[in-house]
């Protein structure tokens, strides 16, 4: 990544908040099934920045200026834009006429980046920036028409494979593949975690995964090998996927202190997926020192290497069991790969996100 690798508390302790001069505008959301110490918004702890965002409990002028402008809501075009999109972003609307030579970030540009680009054509003293999240395809799904985005000064991505598609609509001067971030303090391996026998393989989330190449692969391994036993942490109605599958345990709705438990006692983690740009949970497991076998995807490939992760191409289920079992028979590279995921993920630690973001604000023109 180019920059200095260090650990979450040194730079906690170092103040790792980036000075914003007061002019950086943050506005966010906390996506569900996100737990606490995950998701993009955890980017607001290390930038110096004013976070905007839209209510959880509306008061009663918010619900009547939400139903007086319930048409801009249903005709934005957008799947995910809510009321509580449209008030951040009327937030963010005020906050701009106070504020010059400032940056207004959006989060989360699919779910809560609208209207505000009417503000910089009339008034374009600050810089707009967004970032995407979906692939492209997704993107299209969710997003009628991206024409509202020409307003944007710069749009980040979370992995290079969207580059083109945004690039396509504001120009590449216009896009910057920032990475996601991960906390590295709070997930981290645990102290003197000892192995048995039985090889413990996680997979968490629900969003783009490949639950029936998964399903098979562990059917044919429960009657290949019984030391190898998987954890599956998703939606109840994803669990119909492992119906009969004795050396599956399921699991949803855990506490965010049972989930970072999981991580640290699991051996090997599983991300099976048919599309993705970033995953929170693949960086998490990397933070806490899991091995990975995962779909060859590029989305993938923009965040770890040969030395931490096996790569099965899309649909494979031979492969995805021929990875499994390989690992299964080699402690020792396991152990190298545990060591390998937990250094490759310190890049991707939120201090080093923020730094190449304040780079980004730099380059709109107007944060210096």
């Amino acid at each position: 990544m180019g920059l200095e690798r260090m650990n979450g508390s040194a730079v906690a302790r170092a103040n790792s908040a980036l000075p914003g001069n007061g002019r950086i505008n943050l506005i966010t959301m906390h996506m569900n099934g996100h737990a606490r110490h995950s998701g993009y918004d955890r980017l607001t702890a290390f930038l110096d920045g004013t976070i905007v965002s839209g209510p959880e409990r509306f008061s009663l002028p918010q619900r009547v200026v939400a139903r007086l402008l319930r048409p801009l809501t249903r005709r934005s075009g957008l799947l995910w834009y809510h009321r509580s999109n449209l008030i951040a972003e009327l937030h963010a609307a005020l906050r701009w006429l106070q504020t010059s030579r400032g940056v207004f970030h959006f989060l989360y540009g699919e779910n809560s980046y609208r209207y505000l680009g009417v503000m910089k054509r009339l008034w374009g003293k600050n810089a707009l920036v967004a970032t995407f999240h979906t692939p492209p395809e997704k993107f299209l799904q969710v997003v009628d028409d991206p024409s509202h985005l020409k307003s944007l000064d710069a749009i980040v991505v979370m992995s290079t494979m969207q580059m083109q598609f945004f690039a396509d609509i504001v120009g590449a001067e216009r896009v910057f593949f920032v990475p996601h971030g991960v906390d590295t303090d709070y997930y981290c391996p645990a102290e003197g975690e000892e192995r048995g026998e039985i090889l413990r393989c996680l997979l968490v989330g629900s969003h783009l995964r490949d639950f029936e190449t998964f399903a098979a692969a562990a059917k044919r391994i429960s009657g290949m090998d019984g030391r190898i036993e998987f954890t599956v942490i998703t939606p109840e109605s994803n669990h119909s996927f492992f119906s009969g599958l004795g050396n599956v345990s399921l699991h949803s709705r855990v506490s965010d202190e049972t989930l970072l438990e999981m991580y640290q006692k699991a051996d090997l983690f599983i991300l099976p997926l048919l599309e993705c740009t970033a995953n929170n949970v693949l960086l998490e497991a990397m933070a806490c020192g899991l091995p990975v076998v995962a779909t060859d995807l590029q989305g993938v490939r923009d965040y770890v290497d040969g030395e931490c992760a096996i790569l099965v191409p899309k649909m494979d289920v031979d492969a995805l069991v021929a990875a499994i079992l390989e690992l299964r028979g080699d402690s020792q590279r396991r152990n190298a790969m545990c060591r390998a995921a937990r250094s490759r993920a310190l890049d991707f630690g939120w201090e080093n996100i923020a730094q190449q973001l304040s780079g980004v604000y730099e380059k709109t023109g107007c944060w210096r």
